[in-house]
């Protein structure tokens, strides 16, 4: 069910790209040839087991014998070596997540259980992390104008400044840069799999890992032993309806927000109608008058700062400190400030700061707009797209924020290496897909439409909360995965897991390891208002 049907796919002049067939990779070879992979000691004191290697692999498949890259691996080998069933690769998402990171992190993620039976095996999908980054310039990063739009200028603006990115990322990159498609990835992880010498793979993969879960299906079917994808891309998915999907997960977060508020002791609103709270605050923002006051200053609070707040509350979710900051911004008097103690710390880049002629490593539009054909027309279709979304699917959040970043990030691109297709993994063994109920980045709406393309291909389980990420979340939802990598036992199809509670605070561990949204979040705002207004 594709529930953003509803809008039409908006093609513009200057700026549309057709959708194009998936590229012409070579054909998949009857083995893939096997190269070593040298492990060694990481030499992390939190993971003293934790091998470390890298694995040589072609930059373009197409040309197996040219140019090559390493990418670079980390394994935690298996507790219970007498009942190893072989290895597990793992993938965080983003794009743009280290997996050799997610490795190293993984006792903390997975049940011990899946510990003792497997090698957990991870990797910097090639583009990211250690595995040949895809550098752009510090400067030309400076430089992006947002991805909200007031006239065709801004639109037009954006492209251009697409263009430039793109040309300056891949000066810095090298041959690399056009080629981190999924695609791609997907006959990476088939060499790793052959060079960890396991017959068949398992796979787990979260958010834009689930990505590659799927497109190893479809390419290696008879080389499937378990691919789980915990909270799925939908890669079948048109411009306007991948805006108006994500609209719709947006709101439907925000939605589990007001419900959890109305009936929460715990929530800092205190009585207050959560949703007129909202719609309140987002008028004051718009005109300008959401304006904080201080005796060393002021900062004003903008309705993008507002929705991206909602956004990314909805990953925890983290309801709490989004209420309170609520509470505070209407009434600074009279509500307590949060205090520092009671918000995640801000996430610290590992290269510290750079100076303008530097490069940085930035995958995200590399990779994305290789992997989706997003073209849109004109500013006049486009600001019809984004208010037909409000008034569809986002009437209080008006937008997906992801979405709207990635359809701006992609203006312009001219050529797409593996656009968007049905998904048909016919000839494997059956995946598994589960996903919340409430999930803003990948909403419940994108799991449903994968489940269909499956059929009888998949099964699908549903969390019954909300967050993104579910492994993890309940004794339910841990054993219906475990179950399916360890025993290849699967639930039936249309499993639903009890929500856990949201009335406490506990971090998800899996969440430890899953990039966050690059979208401004409570403790991007805290952030401000102490520096803004100059506050100890």
């Amino acid at each position: 069910m594709k529930r953003g049907a509803l809008l039409p796919l908006i093609l513009v002049p200057g700026l549309a790209v057709p959708l194009m067939a998936p590229p012409a990779l070579a054909d998949p070879l009857p083995e893939t040839p096997v190269r070593s992979i040298d492990w060694e000691t990481c030499g992390e004191e939190e993971s003293p087991d934790a091998e470390c290697g890298t694995l040589t692999v072609p930059i373009d498949w197409d040309d197996p014998d040219g140019e090559t890259i390493d990418l670079a691996l980390a394994r935690i080998p298996a507790s219970d070596p007498d009942s190893r069933i072989g290895s597990l690769v793992i993938n965080p998402g983003g794009p743009g997540g280290s997996g050799v990171g997610f490795a190293l992190f993984a006792p903390e993620v997975f049940s011990p259980e899946v510990l003792d039976r497997f090698d957990i095996v991870g990797f910097d999908p090639r583009g990211v992390g250690g595995s040949h980054p895809v550098l752009c310039s510090v400067e030309t990063l400076q430089d992006n104008p947002g991805a909200l739009f007031d006239s065709r200028a801004e639109l037009q603006a954006r492209a251009a400044y697409n263009d430039e990115l793109r040309e300056d990322c891949r000066e810095n990159t090298g041959p690399l840069h056009d080629h981190v498609d999924s695609l791609s990835v997907v006959h990476d992880i088939d060499a790793i799999r052959a060079a960890l010498g396991d017959d068949q793979l398992s796979f787990f993969g979260v958010s834009y890992g689930t990505l590659m879960g799927q497109q190893y299906a479809q390419t290696y079917p008879e080389r499937v032993r378990a691919v789980v994808l915990d909270s799925v891309m939908d890669h079948n998915l048109d411009t306007g309806e991948y805006l108006a999907t994500q609209a719709e997960a947006a709101q439907d977060s925000f939605d589990a927000f007001v419900a959890w508020c109305e009936g929460s002791a715990q929530c800092a609103l205190d009585g207050q109608d959560p949703r007129a709270l909202w719609t309140d605050l987002l008028k004051r923002a718009d005109a300008g008058e959401l304006v904080i006051e201080d005796p060393e200053g002021s900062w004003e609070v903008t309705a993008e700062d507002l929705i991206g707040m909602a956004f990314s509350s909805g990953y925890g979710p983290d309801w709490h400190d989004f209420a309170s900051t609520l509470a505070w911004l209407d009434d600074p008097e009279s509500v307590g400030f949060p205090e520092e103690d009671d918000l995640a710390e801000p996430a610290e880049t590992a290269d510290g700061p750079a100076g303008d002629d530097e490069s940085v490593p930035y995958p995200y539009p590399a990779v994305l707009c290789n992997d989706y054909s997003l073209p849109v027309r004109g500013y006049g279709d486009w600001s019809a797209l984004m208010r037909s979304g409000q008034r569809l699917f986002a009437p209080d959040v008006r937008y997906g924020m992801l979405a709207v970043d990635d359809v701006a990030s992609c203006l312009g691109q001219q050529e797409v290496r593996n656009p968007q297709a049905p998904t048909d993994v016919s000839g494997s063994e059956p995946l598994m897909v589960i996903n919340s109920l409430h999930d803003p980045a990948t909403g419940y709406n994108w799991a449903v439409n994968l489940a269909d393309q499956l059929g009888d291909d998949g099964v699908f389980v549903t969390y019954e909360g909300a967050g993104h990420g579910v492994y993890g979340r309940t004794e339910c939802t841990t054993e219906v995965v475990d179950d399916y990598l360890i025993h290849q036992k699967l639930p039936a199809d249309g499993t639903r897991c009890e929500a856990a509670p949201v009335d406490f605070e506990e971090d998800l561990p899996l969440l430890e390891a899953v990039p966050e949204p690059d979208v401004a979040s409570v403790d991007d705002v805290m952030s401000r208002a102490r520096a803004g207004a100059g506050r100890e």
